[in-house]
């Protein structure tokens, strides 16, 4: 298995500078020296995405991002959605069985119980099998849910399968990306936030 995705740290540190209009990258952070072998993986390459309010939001600006580069582009999300339903909905959906890449953006609406969500994630590991990549994403909420973000972090440092889209971190930098309630976005924070995840969907996506 190739080493561990590390391009979503550059997007990150790009985006808290400011500057937002970066092409989506290759594993080398470089479209312009990517292979055609690795796009041509990417072009027959399903990407699954779960989650709640936050992703519907984003939801056609990944499909604008992230949509051309791969073979396709499936957003199962829905307002309030707890990290449970979710779940329960990725072992029931066809289009999630048959995608190579899962992101799940989940958390917001449940309890800051990092127990909870270190089983949650787990599990989601476990049905994604050996063979796919996990993308989460860390909670953005008023409230404890540091505690939850820090076990997502580690759990992340120790998986190689799992890879983080630290959202929580970004938005402490660049606040003003959030509306008043401290955890939907503005519009542009929802096509940052889809340009996050659209980078590192697209860098595993890319690999064999």
């Amino acid at each position: 298995m190739p080493p561990k995705v590390t391009a979503i740290a550059r997007a990150v540190a790009v985006v808290a500078a400011g500057s937002l209009l970066w092409a989506l990258p290759t594993a080398t952070g470089d479209a312009d020296a990517a292979s055609r072998q690795e796009i041509q993986r990417a072009r027959h390459t399903r990407v699954y995405i779960q989650g709640d309010s936050l992703t519907v939001g984003s939801a056609s600006a990944l499909r604008r991002t992230l949509g051309p580069k791969v073979a396709d582009v499936s957003v199962d999300a829905a307002i309030g959605r707890f990290t449970a339903t979710g779940l329960a909905r990725i072992r029931h959906d066809r289009r999630a069985r048959k995608s190579r890449v899962w992101v799940i953006a989940l958390g917001t609406n449940d309890a800051p119980r990092a127990d909870v969500m270190k089983r949650a994630v787990r599990k989601s590991l476990r049905l994604a099998g050996p063979k796919r990549d996990v993308i989460w994403l860390t909670v953005q909420r008023p409230g404890p849910y540091g505690r939850v973000n820090k076990m997502m972090r580690r759990l992340d440092r120790s998986s190689q399968r799992l890879h983080l889209v630290d959202w929580a971190r970004l938005m402490k930098r660049r606040s003003g990306l959030l509306v008043s309630d401290r955890v939907h976005a503005t519009a542009e924070g929802y096509r940052t936030r889809a340009r996050l995840i659209s980078q590192q969907a697209l860098t595993l996506a890319q690999q064999p």
